[in-house]
């Protein structure tokens, strides 16, 4: 059993992987020192700075649409350095221009989108200015983005960790000088953190640009002689199916999400809370999947399809193992972590009473994670948005239909069994999918095993 392990534990890229939980987990830790100082500048403002969420869903889409593509196409041929150029010069020409148009829709009409996403009268003004003031972040937090994934793809995630580092420190000491309430700062409140914002984003983007060019030995006048229009397709192909599962997965969260507004503040609050904990916690989860969607692309363009499989089978346990560690933190600590982060006990009550719902969906969750490396390592992302038509247009969309028109009751209870049952169905149609996929693009000498033992 021991030599079996290793075998299959042989190709999987352990300090790959490793970088890229440092990666994600790093800006999560900043995060926490981000609000502290925010809500230090006033009462309302962490109300203000959170009306950016209804933009950022809109970001969302756009980044999980053609950096998909470009994970795909540039992991499948990360040896051959003209093709990745191509592909990376027609990801950020077409990247950039939906991301420009999200700007210029934002700063178009930012009054209109505060009036419509009901921002309070009190902290209206603010809000617009604030809004406004950010987006101008929108396209170079887009070509960053993008670049970070073409970075990650090729294999190099110690370089992607040392890039998210710099501009975590860079965001910590703008901070620092621009919204703490220490001796040091500038005090200039709200405005402060959109400045700092952007400032960040724009180094992240030149950093993250150098790095590329150093990295395929680039210079300007090969990028701009170099063929893009032959790859939109593949993109688009892989990118857009992505980019409309974003849009329906999101579609069917907001849905849920103004149903529990409905319900109570506390019960909103409360489920807000335990999603932050969770997702905090899932950090190596999403880690994981992402690595595994590289290095099952990297080994699917080198026609090492057992390599593939072996990789998905090794992060299918580590999750397993991760989930039930975060499982068990939650039984015996999760009513203390949320009492930490948030004195209100009714939301630490109804925050418990969501980890106890979802904790099973959720490690079905990490399952399907995993599972989706294979659509994304192998360009079959169309399984990714059929598995997510059926979640949320056949299933939460009818549900918060019928709790608006009043023929099921809205409550707690009620939402929480259905987000549950939801929850339960994505790792197996995930799997379905991926069975599928397994049997159509892999070949019959590799796909057949690799069918067995994904299965067991």
């Amino acid at each position: 059993m021991k030599n079996q392990w290793e075998i299959i534990t042989q190709a999987y890229p352990w300090h790959f992987i490793g970088f890229l939980v440092l990666a994600m987990f790093i800006p999560k830790l900043y995060e926490l020192t981000n609000v502290y100082w925010i809500g230090q500048i006033s009462f309302d403002a962490l109300a203000i700075t959170e009306q950016y969420e209804f933009i950022a869903v809109t970001i969302e889409i756009v980044n999980e649409a053609i950096p998909f593509g470009i994970l795909a196409l540039i992991a499948q041929n990360y040896h051959d350095r003209e093709r990745v150029i191509s592909i990376l010069k027609a990801g950020l020409i077409l990247h950039v221009t939906f991301a420009l148009i999200v700007t210029s829709i934002v700063l178009l009409f930012t009054s209109e989108f505060v009036s419509t996403i009901g921002t309070p009268v009190e902290i209206v003004r603010m809000t617009t200015q604030y809004l406004v003031l950010k987006s101008v972040a929108l396209p170079f937090e887009a070509v960053a983005y993008l670049l970070l994934i073409a970075i990650k793809s090729m294999q190099k995630g110690r370089e992607a960790l040392y890039l998210v580092l710099v501009s975590v420190i860079l965001n910590m000491i703008l901070d620092l000088f621009l919204i703490s309430n220490t001796s040091l700062s500038l005090h200039l409140g709200i405005q402060g953190v959109a400045i700092g914002y952007v400032i960040s984003k724009i180094a992240l983007m030149v950093i993250s640009l150098l790095y590329t060019l150093h990295l395929l030995h680039l210079d300007w006048a090969t990028l701009a002689s170099t063929t893009w229009k032959e790859n939109v397709v593949p993109l688009f192909k892989i990118g857009g199916w992505t980019g409309l599962d974003s849009l329906v997965r999101n579609v069917g969260y907001m849905g849920l999400l103004l149903v529990l507004n409905v319900i109570g503040t506390n019960e909103f609050g409360g489920y807000g809370l335990a999603m932050w904990v969770m997702w905090t916690l899932l950090i190596p989860v999403l880690a994981l999947g992402e690595g595994t969607s590289v290095v099952v692309g990297n080994y699917f363009g080198e026609k090492k399809y057992r390599e593939a499989k072996n990789v998905v089978i090794t992060s299918m346990v580590l999750v397993i193992a991760i989930m039930t560690a975060i499982a068990l933190i939650g039984v015996l600590y999760w009513e203390n972590i949320s009492a930490f982060f948030n004195p209100n006990p009714e939301m630490v009550k109804y925050s418990t009473e969501t980890f106890w719902w979802l904790i099973i969906p959720y490690i079905g969750f990490g399952i399907g994670t995993v599972l989706r490396s294979v659509f994304y390592g192998t360009g079959q992302t169309r399984y990714i948005f059929y598995i997510a038509c059926f979640v949320n247009i056949g299933m939460i969309l009818p549900y918060v239909a019928l709790v608006k028109w009043g023929l099921i009751p809205a409550t707690f209870t009620s939402v929480m069994m259905f987000y549950m049952i939801s929850f339960l169905a994505d790792p197996v149609l995930a799997y379905i999918g991926v069975r599928r996929v397994i049997t159509r693009v892999f070949p019959a000498n590799e796909g057949g095993s690799t069918q067995t033992d994904v299965s067991s």
